[in-house]
């Protein structure tokens, strides 16, 4: 199994199988067994809410965490100590409590308010999605930090906007301004000279990619089909697009995930499904088919290739969050977005109605990498509440 970074996370598998939630959990070979408060790991064939309109089959049982053989976390870096989150031992952040994560996947999905997603046609249209909030954490407070999709893709890779105000092109035709970059027109150019998460996991030595669901050719700067530059926002970062080897090697159709897992997983995942698979198109935002489209792929696809990983049992964070709202904030200017947490240190069943925001994001990632805020991130408050207290 993967090891987790030398200086990073505590040590903690997963393994076995789980009993009935009233029974004993059961713990492989002479490991120690499984505290009882530990949550299970989410995975895609676990059973999930019944719903009318989409039966659901029983799934094998799942695994559930344990305990190392020592019991005790490996040495903390600077600013963490070794803490616990559901009996594992961890790593924290001394001022926030975040755990030390070893690895962290983000899927980011479009235009979706909370309200829409709980709406009753749509609780059938979603079974997965629904069955993450008894089974993983959720938000009813979350929300994107600007209009239209492009600036909150910077602000959670970057920390800010970088005075994007459409969706403007990596390599469009000419600079931006009013007049050619708004709801109409965006065919301007923006990529920008921000530092972004990118460049801290480098000067780190860190891992990591961008999957772009269709993108075809690695860095791929021009929208085809299903696949939209604006939803990769690591094209608009120049020290990423202007070095064609560093851009190849990192930002790449989301095909070649399955080509890196389980050994070479990266320890920063960005996934971009397709406008299909993202519950962008094909009817207007917040649309039942848009709703059914999404919720089968990360059923299917998103989630279920990553829990079953190394990379996610021993320590690994999952986050699917929204980019902004349903109509882009046309009716409603800051409507509250859908956002889960799934991770063998996370709380399970748990709505967090603390007010966050891709910031807030941001600031989770980078502390649970050891990583500087970047920006707008630097005065954010991360999802702490998401993890139980040690």
């Amino acid at each position: 199994m993967a090891l987790l970074l030398s200086l990073s996370a505590c040590s903690a598998t997963v393994g076995g199988a789980i009993d009935p939630p009233d029974g004993p959990a059961r713990a492989p070979g002479d490991a120690p067994a499984a505290h009882p408060d530990a949550p299970l790991v989410v995975r895609p064939d676990a059973p999930l809410a019944a719903s009318p309109d989409a039966p659901l089959a029983a799934a094998p049982d799942a695994p559930v965490p344990v305990l190392d053989a020592g019991n005790a976390c490996r040495p903390c870096p600077q600013g963490y100590h070794c803490g616990t989150a559901n009996g594992l031992p961890v790593c924290r952040n001394d001022e926030t409590g975040i755990p030390l994560f070893g690895h962290v996947f983000i899927i980011v999905m479009e235009n979706l308010s909370f309200s829409t997603l709980d709406e009753k046609d749509n609780r059938a249209a979603s079974p997965f999605l629904h069955s993450l909030m008894t089974s993983a954490a959720y938000s009813t407070g979350y929300h994107g930090v600007a209009h239209p999709s492009l600036p909150n893709y910077l602000a959670m890779t970057s920390g800010g906007t970088q005075g994007t105000e459409c969706d403007c092109s990596p390599a469009g035709q000419g600079s931006c301004n009013d007049l050619v970059c708004n709801a109409i027109l965006h065919s301007c150019s923006c990529a920008n000279p921000a530092e972004s998460i990118a460049d801290e996991l480098e000067a780190a030595g860190r891992s990591w990619k961008a999957y772009g669901e269709d993108m075809g050719a690695p860095c791929n700067l021009a929208d085809s089909g299903g696949y939209a530059t604006r939803h990769v926002p690591f094209l608009y970062y120049s020290g990423i697009q202007s070095a064609p080897d560093r851009c190849q090697s990192h930002v790449v159709d989301y095909s070649a995930f399955a080509q890196d897992a389980p050994a070479h997983v990266p320890e920063f995942v960005f996934i971009a499904p397709n406008l299909t698979h993202d519950m962008h198109d094909p009817v207007l935002p917040g649309g039942k088919t848009n709703i059914q489209n999404g919720d089968s792929w990360l059923s299917s696809t998103g989630v279920a290739a990553i829990t079953p990983l190394d990379a996610y049992q021993e320590g690994g964070l999952i986050v699917i969050v929204w980019d902004e709202d349903d109509y882009s904030g046309v009716f409603d200017d800051d409507d509250p977005i859908p956002l889960f947490v799934l991770s063998p240190y996370a709380k399970t069943g748990y709505a967090s109605a603390v007010r966050a925001d891709h910031y807030s994001l941001l600031a989770t990632v980078e502390d649970g990498l050891d990583l500087p805020r970047l920006g707008k991130a630097g005065a954010a408050s991360p999802l702490s509440d998401f993890f139980p207290d040690e």
